[in-house]
């Protein structure tokens, strides 16, 4: 039976799914702003094959991370899905578990990661839009992973760096739906064993 929810309790939701997206997304934030300010930075000077050597390793770096974040996201979404929805079959007033938050689904994967993004597609459109020395040291420092890669060719627009928000959505996103899977079929099997012993208890 579908919940049907008043307008307080919509609004109620949104805060608390903006909320849950957030913390979700606090951690790959933090990561980006750690390789961007040291890994990364690297790449602002010395010999082009170095550069190009550290930009290769700063990006395989921050793609793990984003990887193993996003699966942990989905991993977490996973388990209060069930969590709450063993709540409402025992009609439980649980606010959160009757209002569905933090549970799986994949749009929340995409939606974390260009959460993520949204400091370095701030500066990145001031600073293609009005070329300043801030926005290009903050690109530069913070958000390396995107400015880095087409910095070595002439020409090319600030605007072709936000491009690769959208590899980086994906990855996450892809860890997202992965770690939910992996948690879905280790609840699964819990449950399997848990019905395997409850019957040889009966015997």
């Amino acid at each position: 039976m579908e919940t049907v929810l008043t307008k307080e309790e919509k609004n109620k939701k949104f805060w608390l799914e903006l909320k849950d997206l957030l913390v979700g997304s606090a951690f790959p934030v933090m990561l980006m702003l750690i390789f961007g300010a040291t890994i990364l930075s690297f790449c602002s000077a010395g010999e082009l094959p170095i550069r190009i050597l550290v930009l290769v390793i700063g990006e395989a770096m921050l793609a793990v991370a984003y990887f193993v974040f996003g699966r942990q996201n989905g991993i977490a979404a996973a388990r209060k899905t069930l969590s709450h929805s063993r709540k409402r079959e025992a009609f439980s007033e649980d606010l959160q578990s009757r209002l569905y938050v933090g549970e799986y689904a994949l749009w929340k994967g995409f939606v974390i990661g260009l959460i993520s993004c949204i400091p370095f597609i701030i500066f990145q459109l001031i600073g293609a839009a009005a070329p300043n020395s801030v926005c290009d040291f903050v690109l530069k420092y913070c958000f390396g992973w995107a400015y880095y890669p087409l910095s070595f060719a002439d020409g090319v627009s600030g605007f072709v760096n936000l491009v690769w928000v959208v590899p980086l959505c994906c990855l996450h996103a892809g860890a997202y739906a992965f770690g939910a899977a992996q948690e879905r079929k280790k609840q699964l099997k819990l449950a399997q064993a848990q019905e395997v012993k409850g019957k040889n208890r009966k015997k």
